[in-house]
């Protein structure tokens, strides 16, 4: 399956992840989790408030929805995770870039 953007998260990524340092602009990998799991929490969190006021097409529809962009995003940190476990020495670089797309 083509990578697919995102719906609904088309901020630039400085705004969201807090930058280290002079790193180039990367992030730990551990606060790229945490980042996502409460990305996740909060739009799970929006969705149970705004579900009950839905029809029961409209929620299932929306249900799906959340569980596939959420399993696109968790695929995605799970690549970027065995990816970086596999490599010797990780490109910064490329981190940054692959993080930059999966935002966007």
């Amino acid at each position: 399956m083509a990578p697919v953007p995102l719906e609904g998260h088309q901020t630039p990524v400085t705004n969201n992840i807090p930058q280290e340092g002079n790193r180039g602009g990367s992030i730990s990998l551990g606060m790229l989790i945490d980042f996502i799991i409460q990305r996740t929490y909060h739009e799970l969190t929006v969705l149970a408030e705004l579900l009950p006021r839905k029809t029961d097409m409209e929620r299932k529809i929306e249900i799906y929805n959340f569980s596939a962009r959420t399993r696109q995003l968790y695929v995605r940190l799970l690549a970027l995770v065995k990816w970086a476990n596999s490599a010797s020495k990780v490109d910064k670089s490329a981190v940054h870039y692959f993080l930059f797309i999966m935002m966007f």
